[in-house]
């Protein structure tokens, strides 16, 4: 697979932030997220996945992490109730999955995902407070090619 821009652009920056680029995930791997959660993940979204799988643990030089695949969860999964109570904005993100987190989990990224492959997959940023963050990109490839050129862009 010849890896497209913008996501040899994401991976050469992972690399001068001495990141350890990890392989993209398998079809079979797409497959079962796709079948977990009843949605069709949109070509760049697909074809970033199958590039590389995040950045793991680590952060880049800007502190942004990047989930890999197995990680990524709907938004009111991520911000479920916990023994610090519950998240006003839980549900304020329908069909919006976590994807990145920026200066470990100040906020998060999250794309929006249904069972259209023809959908651009928009980003927002999640919050945990009330209001709601906002929409960041109309679509994965636009918020990842702002990352590429400049990730405080992103902020």
């Amino acid at each position: 697979m010849t890896i497209a821009d913008p996501w040899k652009r994401v991976i050469k920056y992972w690399s001068r932030c001495n990141i350890a680029i990890r392989p993209g995930v398998s079809a079979d791997a797409i497959a079962a997220f796709q079948s977990k959660y009843h949605v069709i993940l949109p070509t760049d979204v697909r074809d970033y996945f199958m590039a590389t799988d995040g950045t793991g643990d680590d952060s880049d030089d800007e502190m942004y992490r990047f989930w890999p695949l197995a990680e990524v969860k709907p938004v009111h999964d991520e911000l479920a109730d916990t023994q610090h109570g519950s998240y006003r904005d839980r549900f304020a993100y329908p069909d919006c999955f976590v994807f990145a987190d920026y200066c470990i989990w100040c906020w998060a990224y999250a794309f929006k995902l249904t069972d259209d492959p023809t959908q651009p997959a928009p980003v927002f940023r999640v919050t945990a407070s009330d209001p709601p963050g906002e929409q960041m990109a109309s679509s994965f490839r636009e918020f990842m090619a702002q990352y590429a050129d400049d990730p405080d862009n992103i902020i």
